[in-house]
Order: C-alpha cells, then sequence, then structure tokens
C-alpha cells in the first residue's frame, strides 16, 4: 500500500501543478471551454504532447500491474522447486521449469538442463543461470525503456511548439502593415509557452516514474537473484553425489 500511495501523491502533486495551465480561466468559463481554448492556441504540437501523455498514463498501469514480485518470482513456482528438490526428483524440477513462463522460471530451466547433462559440473551451473539472469534481468530493464524515451522526447516536442509559435508570430509582424498590433503575435506566443510548460510537465513527470519502476526493478532483480542462487545450490547440495565448492 505504501507503494501505490507514493504514486498517488505523485499525480496528486503533478496534477495541482498543470491546474494552473489547463485551468487559469476556470472561474470566467466552464472546464470544458478552457481546455478547448488552450488546445486551440497550443496548436497541433500540443496534440502530439497529449498522445505522448496517453502513452505514458497507459505505460504506468501496465507497469504497475506487470512489474510485480509475485509474478517475476512465482511463490508457487518456488515451492514447487523446492518440493522437487526436497524428493531428488530432477526430471520433475525440469518440467516444472518448463511449464513455468516467468523470469524465475526461465532461469531455472537453463541451471537445470545442465545439470542434467553436467551434474559433476557447478561452475557450469552457474555461469547458465547467470547467463539466463542476465537476460531476464536485460529485458525487465527494457520494459521500463519508453517512460524514459517520454521524458527525453517530451521536452523536444514541447521545443519544436515553441521554434513553431515564434516563427509564426515573426511572420505575423512581417505581414503586418504599419505599427504591429500585440494581438498579432499574442497566438504564436501563446503556442510557444503553452507547448513548453505542456512538455517540461510531461517530461518530469515521466522521468519521476521513470525513477520509481527503475527501483522497484532493481528491488525485483535482487529478489529474483537471490532466488535463484539459492535454488542452484539446493540443486547441488541435493545430488549426494557431488560436493560444492564454496
Amino acid at each position: 500500500m505504501s507503494k501505490i500511495y507514493r504514486i498517488a501523491l505523485i499525480f496528486a502533486f503533478l496534477g495541482a501543478g498543470a491546474t494552473p495551465l489547463f485551468g487559469a480561466d476556470a472561474s470566467n468559463a466552464s472546464t470544458s471551454s478552457s481546455v478547448v481554448a488552450y488546445l486551440h492556441k497550443g496548436g497541433p504540437v500540443l496534440y502530439v504532447l497529449i498522445l505522448l501523455s496517453f502513452v505514458m498514463l497507459c505505460l504506468v498501469f501496465y507497469y504497475l500491474m506487470s512489474l510485480r514480485t509475485v509474478l517475476v518470482v512465482p511463490d508457487d513456482l518456488v515451492k514447487r522447486i523446492e518440493g522437487a528438490l526436497e524428493k531428488k526428483d530432477f526430471e520433475l524440477l525440469a518440467e516444472i521449469s518448463k511449464k513455468d513462463d516467468s523470469p524465475t522460471g526461465k532461469i531455472i530451466k537453463a541451471g537445470t538442463e545442465i545439470f542434467i547433462r553436467s551434474k559433476n559440473n557447478y561452475v557450469m551451473i552457474r555461469d547458465a543461470v547467470e547467463d539466463e539472469g542476465g537476460r531476464q534481468s536485460g529485458i525487465l530493464w527494457q520494459r521500463i525503456q519508453p517512460l524514459q524515451d517520454i521524458a527525453i522526447i517530451a521536452p523536444m516536442v514541447g521545443l519544436l511548439g515553441t521554434v513553431i509559435g515564434m516563427i509564426n508570430s515573426f511572420m505575423s509582424l512581417t505581414a503586418e502593415v504599419g505599427t504591429p498590433r500585440p494581438t498579432v503575435i499574442a497566438n504564436g506566443v501563446s503556442m510557444a509557452l503553452i507547448t513548453t510548460a505542456a512538455g517540461l510537465i510531461i517530461g518530469i513527470t515521466a522521468m519521476i516514474l521513470y525513477s520509481y519502476f527503475r527501483s522497484r526493478i532493481h528491488n525485483i532483480i535482487g529478489y529474483m537473484e537471490n532466488v535463484c542462487n539459492k535454488i542452484a545450490l539446493e540443486m547441488m547440495v541435493s545430488d549426494s553425489g557431488n560436493d560444492v565448492p564454496f
């Protein structure tokens, strides 16, 4: 509950910071009309930023559901593996790990295959577990990479909107005959400021969320490594014909 509470606080804080941008005229107009007005002033670049924010929100919900210890290191899998080791039934161990599609199951499967083929080579078993563990850890790290990409891309898209807005302002000035009116450049400046602020808000939000999920994956991988190393050692110890070289 504490992790979910921290995520809720993050969204509440960022939502409060974004309120002045999208709801400054709430006292004079309805919320929907105010949002539509800002969308119109932000131009097409703002729609790209909204798309990025939607993708970010989908990713966050996906990570909250998928990046859980119980899915990466299933308790039921660990119990079944420990039960097979107690019985010294290595064929059952191989069958259990083969049927499980979790990262831990794939790591144990790699170690079990080497164990069955070469029981006397502890180094090969350890290397197989470490190699597969590295691959599974890499897959977990790559899973949150899109969130970091959004954190980098969103401010750049906002900067693009800034440049387009300033270009529109200067083009309006050159087209104006006589003394330029403030309203001539207002639309371009509005677009520049709105897209810049929106890009920064989305980028900062994505970076904060990326940091949170990075810490979450780090803890999950640490726990997965401990469980897999323990099972690998139990695998060797359960075979009475081998001496584990500590």
